[in-house]
């Protein structure tokens, strides 16, 4: 009876026009975003190669005059030796510059984890992260310590290339899905393909008559039907995705950490409360909690259709429910209705935020973590699966397919 139900539901699924635009338009966006967007991406510490060529020469320029007028002592009024300030700017610009010029990104990342950086790409960095979060301090902190701290990550693999240096890799760009708009991409397109699954029913309810199967487990069974198409509908864009940047950028190395925040003490921004983790852990976690997030939101789905019995509202409803967090308040709070916000389902919604620990480092703690995240959005399908088989006894069959529009 299960092939019946699945059969049905994938034809309702594929036939269906908007759907199938849904799907080409992300076979699209791939692919504008893999030969237009991604290689214009670089590195906020990526070195300007014409501009240190000029801070070099000019440094240059410097200690020579210095060195020919013979004025190489401390000067009394500022405290400041000039030539061997200039000399000191020289030398390091040029190992910089040498290393640039050769390729050789192993130099240049030893180099970039040593005191001195080029006085320049502090600049590009901080301009950087004033435009990207526009004078919220504590994301510019946060992102600031992450690029920093993914760079003596970076510095630990073996032979690194320039694309594992801007984050173009296969395996980085998949992680960096999953850590921005990537859940809230998902989980609006299964909000989309699914609102109108149910609520068709009832525009073919005759269909129905004599149907040997009881209304609860025919919503759940197609349910079920809908989360295995949808989950391999987005495991095909995702490896489609993974294996095209992969042939245009590398896969990337597989022993790559990443910069996570655990709040210990001190300081929020501290380095002590940063650490790192291997990148294939936190994809196979983001996977896990992309399944679970699919599956409930289905299923609320299943919900919304018994109560407004409208595909149209139905969606709307749901697109509501995935951009909650950010309509309530933009994210970033640690309680919620006097309690702790880490016990409720819509923060994790956009899991980026928990599995980089910005969400602990936003509330200084320790609650946000993925552990509690599967706990919670588990005890919420629970829930939900209460209110569905109530709503179900009370929805039954002959009341969802009365009065069709």
């Amino acid at each position: 009876m299960f092939r019946t139900v699945f059969l049905e539901t994938f034809k309702k699924i594929y036939r269906n026009k908007k759907n199938r635009l849904i799907f080409l338009l992300a076979f699209i966006g791939i692919i504008l975003y893999s030969f237009l967007y991604l290689p214009t991406v670089n590195n906020p510490l990526t070195i300007d190669a014409d501009e240190l060529a000029l801070e070099t020469e000019s440094a240059y320029g410097m200690k020579e005059s210095r060195l020919a007028e013979g004025d190489i002592a401390v000067n009394s009024f500022t405290g400041v030796d000039t030539y061997s300030l200039a000399k000191y700017d020289y030398e390091n610009n040029f190992m910089f510059y040498d290393a640039l010029q050769k390729g050789d990104i192993s130099r240049l990342f030893e180099l970039k984890t040593t005191d001195y950086v080029p006085v320049f790409t502090v600049d590009a960095l901080n301009d950087y992260l004033e435009r990207k979060h526009d004078g919220q301090f504590l994301d510019m902190d946060f992102e600031r310590a992450v690029i920093n701290n993914n760079l003596f990550a970076l510095s630990e693999i073996n032979h690194p290339t320039t694309h594992e240096f801007n984050g173009k890799t296969g395996i980085q760009q998949l992680y960096s899905f999953f850590l921005n708009y990537g859940p809230l991409i998902l989980l609006f397109i299964t909000v989309f393909v699914a609102s109108e699954v149910l609520v068709d029913d009832r525009k073919h309810h005759t269909l129905k008559a004599g149907q040997p199967l009881g209304w609860r487990k025919y919503i759940f069974y197609q349910s079920v039907s809908v989360f295995i198409l949808i989950a391999t509908g987005i495991a095909f864009f995702l490896m489609f995705f993974f294996l095209l940047i992969s042939l245009l950028y590398g896969f990337g190395d597989m022993s790559l950490l990443t910069t996570h925040y655990a709040y210990t003490e001190g300081y929020r921004a501290s380095e002590e409360n940063f650490f790192t983790s291997p990148v294939i852990d936190l994809i196979l976690e983001s996977l896990i909690l992309t399944a679970v997030l699919l599956y409930l939101f289905i299923r609320l789905n299943a919900v919304l259709s018994l109560i407004f019995r409208h595909d149209v509202i139905v969606m709307i409803a749901g697109f509501a429910i995935i951009a909650f967090n950010r309509l309530y308040s933009g994210g970033g709070e640690d309680s919620f209705l006097g309690l702790g916000a880490h016990l409720f389902p819509q923060n994790y919604f956009e899991f980026g935020n928990i599995l980089s620990g910005r969400q602990n480092f936003l509330t200084l703690s320790n609650n946000f973590t993925f552990e509690t995240g599967i706990m919670v959005l588990l005890i919420t399908i629970i829930i939900i699966e209460i209110i569905l088989g109530l709503l179900a006894g009370w929805m039954t069959r002959q009341k969802f397919v009365r009065q069709v529009d």
